[in-house]
C-alpha cells in the first residue's frame, strides 16, 4: 500500500466510547423523530479532518464540475453539501484504506449472523452549520436501531460531525441493510420515517424533471473519497454479492441526486441546503442514466418530495425523497 503523501500522513483510529442519554429533538429533523425521543446509545467518537483537496476529490466523485466545488480558488469555493458522509469511511486518513474502513471500528455494531452483504439503504442529512474548507472535528454516534427486514435486516446508525467547543455542523442518520441476517436480537425503534412520494404528490407532474449520464468511471472516482468497497470496482467481489456488474456506491448515487436538485432548485448555491431524506430502492451501474423528478411539497415553502430513476430499465433507483432549502437571498 503506498505511503501518505509528502506533508501529510495517515492518522490512527483514535476513539472514545461512553453511554449515556442520548437526545433528539423532533425540530432538528421534523419528519425524523416525533415530538421528543429518549434513548440509551451507544455513543463512540473519533477524530476526523479533511482538506480542500478532500472536497475537490468528493465533488468529482458525484460528477460535479462546478467551478465552486472543484477549484479551490474560485471566491466562493466551499464544500458540497452532502460532503460529510464521507467522513465515517476516511476519518483522518489520506491514504487508500481497507474496507470495512478502520474508521468504522470507533463505531463497533452488534454481531448479526448470516450477513452475505451490507448495502446503503437509506439517508438523513441535516446541515447544522456551513463547513469550512479544511479542518479537524470530531465524529460522534453510534447504532441506534437493529430490525428485521425481508431477507435481512435494517440498522440506522448516528452521527453528529462537531467541533471542539461541541457545536454541531452536520446530523446524520445512515441507514444500511443486512443482506441475508437471520436469528437477529432486534432492538431500538426504527427512526426514519420515509414520506411516501407517489402517495403525496399523486398524478400531478414535476416541477423539475433532469436527465443525467452517470460516467463511465464514476465509481473509481467516487471511492477515493474513503470507501473502498470492492463491490463497486471489483467484478469477480461482485458476482460473489450476487451481482452481474460492480454497483454504484449509494452515497455516489445519492450525491448525484443532490447535486441535481441543488442545481435545478436552487442554481447551485450550497448556502440553501437545509435537510435531505431519501431511500435507495435499486443499485445503479456506472454508465447508465439517471431521471431526477421532484414536486414541490404541499403547503411547505422551500421543501420538495424527488425521486430517481433508471432510464435504461425504468427502475426507480431513489425513492422517498425529501429536501428542506432555506429561502433565496433577496440580495
Amino acid at each position: 500500500m503506498a505511503g501518505a503523501p509528502p506533508g501529510r500522513r495517515s492518522e490512527p483510529v483514535e476513539y472514545n466510547t461512553r453511554v449515556r442519554g442520548a437526545q433528539w429533538r423532533g425540530d432538528v429533523i421534523p419528519w425524523l423523530v416525533s415530538d421528543f425521543r429518549i434513548f440509551e446509545l451507544l455513543l463512540n467518537s473519533t477524530q476526523t479532518l479533511w482538506t480542500a483537496e478532500d472536497l475537490i476529490i468528493y465533488a468529482l466523485g458525484i460528477g460535479s464540475r462546478d467551478l465552486r466545488y472543484v477549484y479551490e480558488k474560485d471566491p466562493n469555493f466551499a464544500a458540497f453539501p452532502t460532503f460529510p458522509v464521507a467522513l465515517y469511511y476516511k476519518g483522518s486518513s489520506y491514504d487508500v484504506l481497507p474496507f470495512p474502513s478502520p474508521i468504522l471500528e470507533a463505531f463497533p455494531v452488534p454481531a448479526v449472523s448470516g450477513v452475505k452483504v451490507w448495502l446503503d439503504a437509506g439517508i438523513t442529512i441535516e446541515r447544522c452549520r456551513p463547513l469550512p474548507a479544511g479542518g479537524r472535528f470530531t465524529l460522534e454516534g453510534g447504532v441506534a436501531s437493529l430490525q428485521p427486514k425481508g431477507k435481512g435486516a435494517l440498522m440506522e446508525k448516528l452521527y453528529d460531525v462537531k467541533d471542539d467547543s461541541g457545536a454541531v455542523y452536520y446530523r446524520m442518520v445512515d441507514v444500511s441493510y443486512l443482506v441475508g441476517a437471520h436469528d437477529i436480537e432486534a432492538f431500538g425503534e426504527t427512526l426514519t420515517k420515509p414520506k411516501d412520494v407517489a402517495k403525496a404528490v399523486g398524478s400531478r407532474a414535476p416541477k423539475l424533471r433532469v436527465e443525467e449520464k452517470m460516467e463511465a468511471g464514476i465509481a473509481s472516482i467516487y471511492r477515493l473519497s474513503g470507501d473502498y468497497n470492492p463491490l463497486h470496482v471489483d467484478p469477480g467481489y461482485a458476482k460473489t454479492a450476487g451481482y452481474d456488474h460492480p454497483i454504484v456506491h449509494g452515497k455516489c448515487t445519492l450525491g448525484h441526486a443532490a447535486r441535481m436538485l441543488m442545481d435545478g432548485l436552487a442554481g447551485g448555491d450550497q448556502r440553501r441546503f437545509k435537510s435531505l431524506q431519501l431511500r435507495y430502492a435499486a443499485p445503479v451501474l456506472a454508465g447508465q442514466t439517471l431521471i431526477l423528478e421532484a414536486w414541490e411539497a404541499p403547503d411547505a415553502p422551500e421543501e420538495y418530495l424527488f425521486q430517481v430513476l433508471v432510464k435504461e430499465t425504468g427502475k426507480v433507483c431513489v425513492s422517498n425523497g425529501h429536501l428542506k432549502l432555506t429561502p433565496a437571498s433577496k440580495l
